[in-house]
């Protein structure tokens, strides 16, 4: 496995733990997945950890990646998240400087058993 994809599965790992293995907008906790707020493709972003909510697969896939209940959605979302997540976000996702995924690994494993 590489080092991306241990680092996506620590993140995505640590998300739910975090939420108590329940989705954090209905308290679910069936087929749970972790999603990023913002989209994955920015790196400083990806392995951020306030990017990250846990939902149940349906509030996943026929929610916030559903065009006609997006806009929904996001409203739920900064309601548990806070009203300025999205502002918050914007702005970590420009900050600049190279993301090493060795230290992302570390940072996540220790974010893990600290939450033991």
């Amino acid at each position: 496995m590489t080092l991306k994809k241990q680092c996506d599965k620590l993140w995505s790992e640590l998300i739910k733990k975090r939420a108590g293995y329940k989705s954090e907008l209905s308290g679910r906790a069936e087929r749970l997945h972790s999603h990023h707020i913002m989209g994955k493709p920015n790196y400083r972003l990806r392995f951020e950890v306030k990017n990250g909510i846990c939902l149940t697969a349906g509030e996943h896939f026929y929610g916030v990646h559903n065009q006609g209940r997006q806009k929904d959605y996001e409203d739920k979302i900064r309601a548990v998240k806070g009203e300025n997540i999205y502002e918050e976000l914007n702005l970590l996702r420009h900050s600049n400087g190279k993301t090493d995924l060795k230290l992302v690994k570390l940072f996540l494993e220790q974010q893990l058993r600290d939450l033991k």
